[in-house]
């Protein structure tokens, strides 16, 4: 466990313990997804093309501990947020997926990552996912309330800083 921090913070992405009870799954969350993202229904890793909030509330109860992995990156005020999120977000996904793969050769066997944010591997999704490898959805796709669930290990993020990014991903252990 202690490379699994280790590589977090190498990486600067800071790390939190979280038991999985901890998590909050509301069926409320799908609709951020469904009336908010532009990529709803486009992409592979997106409602309606992933397992639903009930099948993830099921496969949830089979985990005991994960790992929130927070990065945070600062802006400047005339940076436009939404065009440097596309760009960073996509760095922090490789990063976060190589704690996923170290936590597999630690013998995590079901550790899974769920991504901050859809895939922006690809342009485009064609009709099959080129990377499948990459295939992560995010926290939100599958009902997972960020707020509050961050709340639960005394984590609180405030959206109204526009001069900062912060990406959360969450690592599924044991």
């Amino acid at each position: 466990m202690e490379k699994l921090l280790e590589l977090s913070r190498q990486n600067e992405i800071t790390p939190y313990f979280i038991d999985t009870k901890d998590i909050i799954v509301e069926d409320r969350v799908y609709l951020k997804c469904a009336y908010g993202c532009k990529d709803f229904g486009k992409r592979l890793n997106c409602p309606p093309n992933i397992i639903t909030i009930d099948e993830f509330r099921r496969i949830l109860k089979e985990y005991e501990k994960g790992l929130v992995l927070i990065e945070e990156y600062y802006i400047d005020k005339d940076d436009d947020i939404y065009n440097t999120w596309e760009i960073i977000r996509k760095n922090s996904f490789h990063k976060m997926i190589e704690i996923e793969k170290e936590a597999f050769r630690q013998g995590y066997s079901f550790a899974h990552l769920l991504r901050a944010g859809s895939c922006n591997e690809c342009p485009k999704c064609s009709e099959q996912c080129s990377k499948p490898y990459l295939r992560r959805f995010s926290p939100e796709s599958v009902g997972i309330n960020l707020t509050k669930t961050l709340e639960n290990i005394n984590i609180t993020i405030n959206y109204d800083n526009t001069n900062k990014i912060t990406l959360i991903g969450l690592l599924l252990l044991y």
